[in-house]
């Protein structure tokens, strides 16, 4: 006899881990598919190096899981050994800007506030299902109603200031303010990295609100780096629900979702086997849930078209190095290494990659963002050897001459621009993995290969995340829902997406 189950859920990764635990806390039976071999989907590789520490409202939902954070800066490389070290501490950030952008300190700081205020403003939006558009309901007139007191709150000076700055990009609002052009590439970098934006493109800045909405609202703080990596996180999720009761099947692709009358009925694997359960819940891309396991039969015409232009090409890739020992990096302390390096020297530096991503092509030069965790952790070793993990920002989806060509020479690229301040650095490696977006694509069924499952922008936030008229966490199949980074408030490592789906499954089960 089959087991029937309350929910299905589609993928293991940490969105998908934590909507179960709040769904097994309701007493709900869950169970929970995986195509890889383990779960964590793209964070198994450390996509990304560092990681904001789980909100309060998300802690209360997993029981507050046992892992050990620690505070990172964050360090812009100069060739000139000239580096600039922010923390996200009032006091010594303080103390930095006056030795190395004096004519800049007020301004940063005046800066600082202004959009701490704003990605506070849009963090208190992202902790529950958005409003849906033109939906005559009193719960979405409540959550307008409560967004625009929010907006309002800011005061007027404020709030017109926020009007003023919401399609802005980062560039003007940098060059009119600030002469240090390491500090106007540094802020800059964190406007632009995972997206395909330049800092000259417009919706670049609410790139950057989103960015610290999900890091204590601080441009440089709230940044952590967990102890035994993002895998130790994973790892403590899985055994989380595994205590509630949740079933988890990894090498269990799954098929399609089996629909009946416009109502989901459960899936089918890749190998045949059929599982029941009246709720399922997607933590794949919205273009793999739709097209994929969903079907394209079952949408209407104009869905369709919606889905198919959701923007979600990934313009990063992954380097990682094996190291025999540690460079020495000019002017950087052993102790710096473990921190968050960030090679973008400024705002033209970034513009220009930009104008070879348009084109598909490759930066000689291109921006990165490194570290070498394992200085201070050796449960990040590799066989008693150093780590040092390398993010490169515009490394197209649809590389001209294919990636397969292409990887050789993007190395090659990293490896000569990290000379500049590790003059030793290809003497160390021992051994080296690449991981482009396609990669990504074909190893983690990600469409587009996009680390966010879609373009953080404007038109692609909020109630309007996927698309509009499936930004609930609801599909227009009954009893299929989303929980992925594609869904509303978006990437990285919050648990939010997670969360808020999975109490808006509860509302209809």
């Amino acid at each position: 006899m089959s087991i029937k189950y309350d929910v299905i859920i589609v993928g293991g990764g940490h969105n998908a881990l934590i909507c179960a635990n709040v769904l097994a806390k309701k007493n709900k039976k869950v169970l929970i598919c995986e195509a890889r071999e383990t779960c964590g989907g793209l964070l198994t590789n450390d996509l990304t190096n560092f990681t904001p520490s789980f909100s309060n409202k998300v802690k209360s939902e997993i029981d507050n899981i046992s892992v050990d954070h620690s505070s990172v800066s964050t360090i812009a490389l100069s060739e000139t050994g000239h580096h600039l070290k922010l923390t996200g501490n009032i006091y010594e950030d303080k103390k930095t800007l006056e030795q190395l952008a004096p004519e800049d300190v007020d301004r940063y700081f005046k800066l600082q506030k202004k959009l701490s205020l704003f990605s506070k403003t849009l963090g208190s939006f992202m902790h529950s299902s958005p409003p849906r558009i033109l939906h005559k309901s009193f719960s979405d007139y409540f959550k307008l109603f409560k967004l625009g007191l929010n907006v309002r709150l800011m005061g007027r000076n404020s709030f017109n200031e926020f009007a003023r700055m919401i399609g802005l990009n980062i560039a003007d609002e940098l060059e009119d303010n600030f002469k240090n052009t390491l500090l106007q590439g540094l802020i800059s970098h964190d406007a632009i990295t995972g997206s395909n934006l330049g800092p000259r493109s417009p919706g670049s800045l609410i790139n950057l609100l989103f960015r610290m909405a999900n890091h204590d609202n601080s441009l440089f703080g709230g940044i952590q780096q967990v102890k035994g990596g993002v895998n130790a996180v994973m790892k403590s999720l899985e055994e989380n629900v595994i205590k509630r009761g949740v079933e988890i099947k990894t090498s269990s692709s799954v098929k399609r979702c089996i629909i009946e009358n416009d109502q989901v009925k459960g899936i089918e694997l890749d190998d045949g086997t059929s599982i029941h359960a009246n709720t399922v819940i997607s933590s794949a891309d919205p273009k793999s849930t739709y097209l994929c396991l969903l079907g394209a039969e079952h949408l209407d015409t104009d869905f369709k078209r919606r889905i198919k232009h959701y923007r979600a090409k990934g313009r990063v890739s992954k380097l990682q190095l094996v190291l025999s020992k540690i460079p020495q990096f000019t002017n950087l302390e052993s102790k710096d290494l473990s921190q968050r390096l960030v090679i973008s020297p400024s705002i033209d530096y970034i513009e220009e990659n930009f104008n070879y991503s348009k084109f598909e092509n490759l930066s000689p030069e291109p921006i990165l963002e490194l570290s070498v965790p394992s200085v201070e952790d050796e449960l990040l070793c590799h066989n008693g050897n150093h780590i040092m993990n390398v993010q490169i920002q515009y490394a197209p989806f649809n590389v001209k001459g294919g990636w397969e060509n292409k990887k050789a020479e993007c190395i090659n690229n990293v490896l000569t621009t990290l000379e500049k301040y590790a003059p030793e650095i290809r003497s160390c490696i021992l051994e080296q993995e690449f991981i482009s977006p396609n990669d990504i694509e074909k190893n983690f069924n990600v469409s587009g290969g996009h680390w966010h499952h879609g373009e953080i922008q404007i038109d692609q936030l909020f109630m309007l995340r996927p698309i509009p008229g499936a930004a609930q966490y609801k599909t227009p199949v009954s009893g299929l829902y989303m929980c992925g980074a594609g869904t509303h408030p978006g990437g990285g490592m919050t648990g939010i997406p997670g969360k808020n789906a999975a109490h808006e499954v509860l509302k209809n089960i």
